[in-house]
């Protein structure tokens, strides 16, 4: 059979929420070229954040049933706050069932940090996020029920009051975040959230910082790599940031 065009080793598919501009341009630029990535948009017309962000990870199997007959080797939520909404392990149930119902691996991106921190044996974290204060307060929650201690907080924009307002920070916002919120005892700093950039703060702190830091966008695209294709998957999601230019 020949190879197509485009995602000759595999395709994945990734969910993102409706005016997110991020997920999309970070997943191509931390992806292998051998790897083809597709979108689908999360979309429901609610006023209220929290429940956009509960429909979203309630219907997963819809969004995977948008692509048609398009075969995918993964699919990826990309919307970290719907995972804050339902609690980890009412997410781990949800993506269960709907990876049985299409047959396919799912995982969403506070799973893929989840991932990512067993992988480096971290258990106590500096988080940063970009989110109104009801849902950065649900983060919280959801990761110390996760068994993860999250040692620092810092919100990087604390007039926010819908996640829509997240989609015009820039990298730069988050290496300010990064580079001011609190680190003594951590074993990682973990930015949250998919709209907001972060690639370019990821590249400068790996190249000036000790401690790790990782992002929800990073971990999903290495987790999604790791269930496509995994002979190209670093070890740990960082290596997606020193390896590509």
């Amino acid at each position: 059979m020949t190879s197509p065009d485009y995602g000759p080793r595999a395709r994945v598919g990734v969910a993102v929420p409706q005016a997110n501009p991020t997920v999309e341009p970070e997943m191509r630029a931390l992806l292998p070229d051998e790897i083809g990535v597709y979108a689908t948009r999360l979309v429901h017309p609610a006023p209220r954040v929290e429940d956009r962000l509960l429909h979203y990870v309630t219907h997963i199997p819809d969004s995977i049933a948008s692509y048609g007959p398009l075969r995918l080797a993964a699919f990826g939520f990309g919307c970290t706050g719907s995972s804050y909404i339902v609690g980890s392990k009412k997410e781990d149930e949800l993506t269960a069932a709907a990876a049985h119902e299409r047959q396919m691996p799912v995982v969403t991106a506070a799973q893929a940090i989840r991932q990512a921190l067993t992988g480096m044996g971290a258990a106590r974290i500096a988080l940063v996020s970009p989110y109104p204060e009801a849902l950065a307060e649900s983060g919280y929650t959801y990761w110390r029920s996760a068994g993860i201690e999250v040692a620092h907080t810092l919100r990087v924009d604390e007039r926010l009051a819908d996640t829509h307002n997240i989609y015009e920070l820039t990298s730069q916002d988050a290496l300010t975040a990064v580079q001011n919120v609190r680190t003594d005892a951590v074993d990682c700093i973990v930015v949250s959230g998919t709209g907001m950039p972060t690639l370019a703060a990821l590249r400068q702190s790996a190249a000036t910082m000790a401690l790790p830091v990782i992002s929800s966008n990073l971990c999903l695209a290495w987790a999604l790599l790791g269930r496509a294709a995994p002979e190209l998957a670093p070890t740990l999601p960082i290596g997606l940031i020193t390896s590509k230019p």
